[in-house]
């Protein structure tokens, strides 16, 4: 992404609703599919380290991401397992890990083959071990806050499944989430693409009630997704195991 997001991203990623519920995501998918007592996890693409930080206590988390400057917001979290890295070239020995994560990097514009960190993942990762991943959902939702976090590709469902058969994983979860906030940001993004943002969505002002707001519209989801997938919404997440 572009540099100055970055710090952006480190200010507001503790307390923007996008985050929080994407945390809120990872602690279901979490509690119903991670069955190792303190696994070791990798993240794979740990931007400026609140998930690593999440981590801490349920796993020995280490982080990687190919950007200097996200490495370095890490440390600054006191993620001192961290290192920068390529998601197609991981610096890990075959089967060293018993989780892997991995949060919106597959959509980045400089993955030009989505296959290769998917077979990297899956090298790193023991034998049944599992996965979560989420991804930004729908291309025609492409708007200038795309363009601000350097995203090449939005996903569906299906073609996440798909991707992730057929580099040797097996899904076994998966939904759509920020499903009823769909509707306002649709317009949002639509209105961009007439009038062009200078920057990302994170460089609004979030603070207020409309952060709370927001964050109580996700627990609804999350509430319902605990018992059966959305149909649709902004992004896609996924739960798979190494075959």
């Amino acid at each position: 992404m572009n540099t100055e997001e970055y710090a952006t991203m480190y200010a507001v990623e503790d307390r923007l609703w996008w985050y929080v519920g994407l945390r809120g995501m990872i602690r279901q998918f979490w509690n119903r599919h991670v069955e190792s007592p303190n696994p070791r996890v990798l993240d794979a693409g740990c931007g400026t380290g609140a998930v690593l930080q999440w981590l801490e206590g349920r796993a020995q988390p280490i982080g990687i991401d190919y950007a200097q400057e996200a490495v370095r917001f890490c440390r600054r979290r006191g993620q001192e397992r961290t290192a920068a890295a390529s998601v197609t070239a991981l610096p890990f020995q075959d089967e060293a890990f018993d989780v892997a994560v991995s949060f919106d990097v597959l959509a980045h514009r400089s993955i030009e083959d989505r296959r290769g960190p998917l077979h990297e993942i899956r090298r790193v990762l023991k034998p049944g071990a599992p996965l979560l991943i989420n991804l930004p959902a729908y291309q025609w939702l492409y708007s200038s806050h795309d363009v601000a976090v350097h995203t090449a590709h939005r996903f569906t469902k299906s073609e996440t499944r798909a991707l992730l058969r057929e580099c040797g994983f097996e899904p076994i979860r998966g939904t759509y989430w920020n499903t009823l906030l769909l509707p306002p940001i649709i317009l949002t993004r639509l209105w961009r693409r007439i009038v062009p943002h200078a920057g990302s969505d994170l460089d609004a002002d979030w603070e207020g009630p409309s952060n709370e707001l927001f964050k109580g519209v996700l627990r609804i989801e999350r509430a319902w997704t605990h018992f059966m997938p959305l149909p649709f919404g902004l992004s896609v997440f996924v739960a798979a195991r190494k075959r």
